[in-house]
């Protein structure tokens, strides 16, 4: 860690959204405080033999704090660490050994990462222009355990359509002055709390807690399907494989349609 003047002159200026203190006696001027969220999660004081991806890790509060209760993490954010206040953080904590990449959660492969005991995905799936693929490819990484929050619909809905899994697109600020949320050109979309589950549901999980509190939606959800291939994930986004005609084109039997 560094010394206490060092990180308060380091994060001072600094357009923080998570509000933490990095170490002891030093704090962010963040625009979110996370530890309601982090209370809400349940996760064991002691993580030690349990691995963790903080996907969408911002600021990397939840990721340190996971770490700091023994957890290996991994971290990933469409920003480098270095532009995301992440890096700075790990200079600053001292929790240099959390894996950190940059990439889109769209571009996310399991065959490229692994897979996780616990993935986190807080504060995500409204940022991106698919969710459907989002929410796959967090499940993907998970091989047991999924809590996402988000910004939910239920409270703005007639009574009647709140239980129905609605998804509403946030039209662009800067296009249309109506109807956006907080003026963020990167929300995309607006679900019910019952199209999150659905979607969960539709990867492979079940929620086990549901929590609408605010126009936010909380769910800590468990995998109940242990083969990906159970799932439409193929469907939306593979290609099927050819199978090549027969030598006589003329033979219906060398058609093959699918």
């Amino acid at each position: 860690m560094v010394e206490t003047n060092v990180a308060v002159r380091l994060i001072q200026g600094k357009p923080w959204h998570h509000a933490f203190e990095i170490v002891p006696g030093v704090r962010t001027q963040g625009t979110y405080d996370p530890i309601r969220m982090w209370n809400e999660l349940q996760l064991a004081e002691d993580l030690r033999g349990t691995s963790l991806a903080d996907v969408g890790a911002s600021n990397g509060y939840f990721s340190f704090e996971a770490r700091r209760r023994g957890a290996r993490v991994v971290a990933f954010d469409f920003r480098h660490k270095d532009n995301s206040g992440f890096g700075l953080a790990q200079y600053i904590n001292g929790l240099s050994d959390i894996e950190h990449h940059h990439v889109n959660v769209l571009d996310m492969k399991v065959e490229t990462y692994g897979q996780f005991d616990v993935v986190l995905a807080l504060g995500l799936f409204y940022h991106t222009s698919d969710p459907y693929l989002a929410v796959a490819n967090c499940a993907g990484l998970s091989r047991k355990r999924l809590l996402i929050e988000s910004t939910c619909i239920d409270e703005s809905l007639p009574e009647g359509l709140r239980d129905q899994p609605i998804m509403r697109f946030i039209a662009d600020p800067v296009r249309s002055p109506t109807g956006h949320l907080n003026g963020d050109r990167s929300n995309f979309w607006g679900f019910t709390s019952a199209c999150l589950k659905s979607m969960l549901e539709d990867v492979g999980f079940a929620a086990m807690r549901t929590n609408v509190c605010e126009g936010r939606v909380f769910i800590d959800a468990a995998r109940v399907v242990t083969d990906d291939q159970d799932t439409r994930h193929s469907i939306a986004y593979g290609v099927r494989p050819v199978v090549p005609t027969g030598t006589d084109v003329n033979d219906k039997d060398a058609w093959h349609l699918f």
